[in-house]
C-alpha cells in the first residue's frame, strides 16, 4: 500500500514540473504575442491618423498654387515623429493627380515595429501600412440673389437688416472658393433680372456667346477682394421679384461656362450648382407682350372697341425692329392670394439702351420704360393721356428730365397672360397650385383658385403663370443633358411679408420626397428654410460647406 502511495504521489508531481517547463514555452509566447500586438495596434492607429490628417490638411489646399505633395509629407511628419514606439524606416508614397478638374491627394506610408518577445519566434518586426485619400473637384457657383424691396427690412428676431445680411452671406459664400480654380458667378434680381458678376454688357442671351462664372471672380477671397465682391457691396434694393429670368440667366451663364471651357480643354466634367437666394414669391416676370409667333401676342386686336380692342399702333411687332417690341417686365403689387391688378410694362436691364451695368447693380429697380420717337406703345390706352388717373388714382409720369415714363398703371390693352415668358417658359398648367407660403412659423396654401390666362388684369391669374414659369426652367435645368448635371440649392427666409414660397422652393431644388414634384433620377439639391437673420448667414455656410466638402 505504501509503495502504490509513493507511485501515485510521483505522477503528481511529475505533471506539476512538465506544467512548469511549459510556462516559459508556451504561456510566454502568448503573453509576448499579446503585448506586441497592443504595440502594433498602437503604432496602426497613430499611423492611420497621421496619414488621414496628412491628406486632408493638404487636400484643403487642392486647387491654389501650393505644392500639396510636398506639404502631406510635411503633416505625415509631424503627426507619426521620428521613432515613435521605437519604429524605424518610415516611407510616404505621395502621389497626386488631375482628372478633368477633379484633383486627389494619396497619402500612403508604411513603417516597421521592432517586436519584441515574438522574437523567440524567429519574428524581429513587423511593417504596418495606411492610406487616405482626398479629393477636390473644379466647383462652378452661380449665386442668383433676390433684392426685392421687401429685402429691406428689419428681421424681426435679431434686429438685423436683412439684405445687409444677405449681402454679408453673399461675400462669405464667395471667399469661402478658390480663385484660380473655382468659377463663380452673380446674377441679381428684382423687378428685372441682371447678370452682375462676370460683367459683360450688354447681356448675350446666347449659350456661346460671351460670359459665364469664371476663375477670376477675386485677388484675395479670404479678405473679400476682387471684381465679385466689388459687384456684391454695390448691389442695392428695391422692386419685384422676377425669379424666372433671373434661373434663365444662370442657366445661359451656366452653358456659357461649359461651351467655353469645354473648347479650351476639349473636355468640362465640374460639379455645377445654382445657388438661389429668396425671401419671397414671383412677383415679376420679363415678357414680349407683342410677339409676332402666331398666336402669341398678348395684346388686343386693334380696333376702336375700348373694351375687346386696342390702340395700340404696334399690337403686332416688326421681329426686325426692336422699337416696336413690347418688351419688358410685368408685375403684381400686393401679397398672395390677394393680387388685386396688374402693374407695368417696365424697363427690362438687359434692353435698356441708355444704362450701363454699374447704374443697374447700383439701381433701385428701374422702374421705367424708355420714351423713344417710335415707342412700342404709342397708341396704347395707358398712353392716351399720361397726366390723367387711369387706376387706382396711379398717374403716368413722364419724367422729362431722364426722357423717360413712369409706368405705374395697369394695362388695359392686354388680352391674356402670354403664354410664355420672353425666354419660352410656359406660364401654363396647373403646377402653381403646389404653393406652400410659410410667414415666420405660419403656413398657408395661397394659390387654390382656378387659373385663367384670358384675364390677365387679375393679378392672381398673372401671379400664377409667373410660379409656372419659374418652375418651368427648374424643370429645364434639372433635365439637361448636354453638361453635367445642374444642382439647385435653395435658402428662403420667412421672415418677410408675404413669405416665401417652400412648395416652389423645394420643386425647384428636388430636395426630397417633400417636394410635390420628386424625381430621384433628377438630381438632388437642397433647400434651406430660415426663419431669422443668424439662421440666414448659417445657410450660406452650410452650402459652401456642402459644396467643398473633401470626399473619395
Amino acid at each position: 500500500m505504501r509503495c502504490r502511495f509513493k507511485t501515485r504521489h510521483g505522477q503528481r508531481g511529475a505533471t506539476i514540473i512538465m506544467l512548469m517547463l511549459m510556462v516559459p514555452l508556451v504561456l510566454l509566447p502568448l503573453v509576448g504575442l499579446a503585448i506586441d500586438a497592443t504595440r502594433i495596434y498602437i503604432v496602426q492607429s497613430k499611423l492611420s491618423a497621421a496619414v488621414d490628417g496628412a491628406a486632408l490638411g493638404a487636400g484643403r489646399l487642392l486647387g491654389t498654387n501650393a505644392n500639396t505633395t510636398e506639404i502631406s509629407g510635411e503633416f505625415l511628419h509631424a503627426n507619426f515623429p521620428e521613432g515613435y514606439w521605437s519604429t524605424n524606416n518610415l516611407t510616404p508614397n505621395i502621389t497626386f493627380s488631375n482628372n478633368l478638374g477633379s484633383q486627389k491627394i494619396t497619402v500612403a506610408a508604411s513603417v516597421n515595429v521592432p517586436l519584441t518577445f515574438i522574437r523567440v519566434l524567429g519574428f524581429s518586426q513587423s511593417q504596418i501600412s495606411a492610406a487616405a485619400v482626398a479629393t477636390r473637384a473644379v466647383t462652378r457657383v452661380i449665386m442668383v440673389l433676390d433684392r426685392s424691396g421687401s429685402m429691406d427690412n428689419t428681421d424681426p428676431v435679431t434686429g438685423k437688416n436683412v439684405f445687409d445680411t444677405m449681402k454679408a452671406g453673399a461675400q462669405w459664400f464667395a471667399s469661402r472658393f478658390t480663385p484660380g480654380y473655382d468659377e463663380l458667378g452673380v446674377v441679381m434680381f428684382s423687378g428685372s433680372g441682371i447678370v452682375a458678376y462676370p460683367k459683360n454688357w450688354p447681356w448675350d442671351p446666347s449659350p456661346t456667346g460671351a460670359g459665364g462664372p469664371d476663375k477670376s471672380f477675386a485677388t484675395d477671397p479670404q479678405n473679400q477682394v476682387g471684381p465679385i465682391f466689388d459687384q456684391l457691396s454695390a448691389m442695392d434694393v428695391g422692386g419685384g421679384t422676377n425669379m424666372s429670368e433671373a434661373l434663365t440667366m444662370a442657366y445661359v451663364e451656366m452653358q456659357k461656362a461649359h461651351n467655353r471651357d469645354l473648347a479650351a480643354n476639349g473636355s468640362d466634367n465640374v460639379l455645377n450648382t445654382i445657388v438661389l437666394f429668396t425671401d419671397g414669391v414671383p412677383s415679376a416676370m420679363s415678357v414680349y407682350l407683342n410677339d409676332p409667333t402666331p398666336g402669341q401676342t398678348a395684346i388686343k386686336l386693334f380696333g376702336n372697341n375700348t373694351s375687346t380692342q386696342s390702340k395700340c399702333n404696334n399690337v403686332t411687332a416688326n421681329a426686325g425692329d426692336a422699337t416696336t417690341q413690347m418688351k419688358g417686365w410685368l408685375a403684381v403689387p400686393g401679397a398672395p392670394p390677394t393680387w388685386s391688378y396688374t402693374v407695368g410694362l417696365y424697363q427690362n436691364a438687359r434692353t435698356d439702351p441708355n444704362h450701363n451695368l454699374s447704374w443697374w447693380v447700383g439701381s433701385q429697380n428701374g422702374s421705367m420704360f424708355q420714351l423713344a420717337n417710335s415707342n412700342p406703345l404709342s397708341g396704347c390706352k395707358w398712353l392716351d393721356n399720361p397726366n390723367s388717373a387711369i387706376h387706382n388714382s396711379t398717374n403716368i409720369t413722364l419724367d422729362t428730365t431722364s426722357s423717360k415714363v413712369n409706368y405705374n398703371a395697369y394695362l388695359p390693352d392686354m388680352k391674356k397672360v402670354p403664354d410664355f415668358d420672353m425666354y419660352g417658359n410656359a406660364t401654363t398648367g396647373a403646377a402653381y397650385q403646389n404653393s406652400v407660403l410659410v410667414s415666420g412659423t405660419h403656413t398657408s396654401h395661397p394659390n387654390t383658385a382656378s387659373y385663367d390666362p384670358n384675364t390677365p388684369l387679375t393679378g392672381y391669374n398673372l401671379a400664377a403663370g409667373m410660379w409656372n414659369a419659374t418652375d418651368s426652367i427648374g424643370k429645364a435645368i434639372r433635365a439637361q443633358t448636354a453638361m453635367s448635371q445642374i444642382q439647385i440649392f435653395c435658402i428662403g427666409y420667412t421672415g418677410n411679408s408675404p413669405g416665401t414660397d417652400s412648395g416652389l422652393l423645394l420643386r425647384l431644388s428636388n430636395a426630397s420626397s417633400d417636394s410635390s414634384s420628386w424625381d430621384p433620377t433628377q438630381p438632388i439639391g437642397k433647400f434651406y428654410l430660415v426663419n431669422d437673420a443668424n439662421q440666414l448667414s448659417a445657410a450660406f455656410d452650410a452650402v459652401a460647406s456642402s459644396l467643398l466638402r473633401l470626399a473619395q
